[in-house]
């Protein structure tokens, strides 16, 4: 795969609306990978990060790499610039080239942009976090940001518990338990990617098939493979994981705060159901949803279910809410598509 011709961007957008400009290097840098259906979860990610980061002498550059741009996203984006005084940079890549590569439904070519992001800045800046769309910071990231690398390839927050064993036993290493992470948080030592070639072991991986046999969840079991003894270990609050589907599955309306505390700082919305769903009508939610509606994006509808495997999430979570009507029409629309 040569990512180096992926990165002939289709279109560089800069919307910069700080004060006093500085170079990318001097900044904290952070990026997301996104197709359509992430854009909305990606400018909330940056506005929580801001939001909850106002005190902080910390100046930030956000990169987007998206395969789809349309003018309303970059005209609210542009707002959300002016609102906060901050650098938003988006790119335009053409995803074609990245079909062939391993995915699903869920898991759709998007997930790979993330490499992008590695590979791409690993030749124009030092350090790099990277978050999945589906993230919502609700603290500080000066002690992040102050992290200190000594030939670690980044730093990576260990995914749930019930994720070990299972890792371990699937990729056939029991090294993994305890040591298996998520990969919706990285803060990456570029200059180590790039020393590294990890892009280059990266895809020499993905085309081993006596590995890609083994995979589960394509990039992130390749980072794994890659990163396995190499990484930091963060804590918890900085990749704290939940599931809106907690919701019906454990029906207690507090547990979300057995996950989300006063530590965390960056909420991971795993799962089909997003805060950014209409139905997604919880408390667990707010985190994202007041940031929400003091964005740009206040006046903008909460996304309706247009997949199959969004209907039936509806209707389990409308039924829940006792919204009996509406979750009966979900419930018929998936089981007819």
């Amino acid at each position: 795969m040569d990512f180096k011709r992926l990165t002939n961007f289709k279109d560089i957008i800069e919307l910069d609306r700080r004060v006093t400009p500085c170079d990318d290097r001097d900044t904290f840098n952070i990026s997301w990978g996104i197709d359509k259906n992430y854009q909305t979860g990606a400018a909330i990610s940056i506005a929580s990060i801001l939001e909850n980061n106002k005190q902080n002498n910390i100046n930030f550059t956000f990169h987007i790499i998206a395969d789809y741009l349309d003018q309303e996203y970059i005209v609210l984006l542009t707002q959300l610039a002016e609102q906060y005084k901050t650098v938003i940079k988006l790119y335009h890549i053409d995803s074609e080239p990245l079909v062939s590569l391993p995915k699903t439904n869920i898991w759709p070519v998007s997930i790979y942009y993330r490499l992008l992001s590695f590979d791409y800045f690993s030749e124009r800046l030092d350090r790099l976090l990277y978050l999945d769309a589906d993230i919502t910071c609700k603290g500080s990231l000066e002690d992040l940001a102050a992290l200190k690398f000594d030939g670690e390839y980044g730093a990576v927050v260990v995914d749930v518990d019930s994720m070990q064993d299972k890792s371990a036993e699937r990729l056939h290493n029991p090294e993994f338990k305890g040591n298996y992470f998520n990969s919706g948080v990285m803060y990456i030592n570029l200059q180590q990617w790039l020393n590294s070639n990890l892009t280059k072991k990266f895809f020499e991986l993905l085309s081993d098939e006596s590995i890609v046999s083994r995979v589960k969840y394509p990039d992130q079991d390749i980072l794994n493979i890659m990163f396995l003894h190499h990484a930091v270990l963060l804590p918890r609050k900085y990749n704290s994981i939940y599931s809106l589907k907690s919701e019906f599955e454990i029906k207690n309306k507090n547990y979300y705060k057995s996950v989300i505390n006063e530590e965390t700082v960056f909420i991971h919305y795993t799962g089909v159901t997003k805060p950014w769903h209409e139905w997604a009508d919880y408390s667990s939610a707010q985190f994202f949803r007041t940031v929400y509606e003091n964005s740009p994006w206040k006046n903008q509808p909460y996304q309706v279910a247009k997949q199959k495997h969004e209907y039936r999430e509806e209707y389990k979570h409308l039924l829940y809410q006792n919204k009996i009507i509406p979750g009966l029409i979900a419930a018929i629309k998936y089981k007819t598509m």
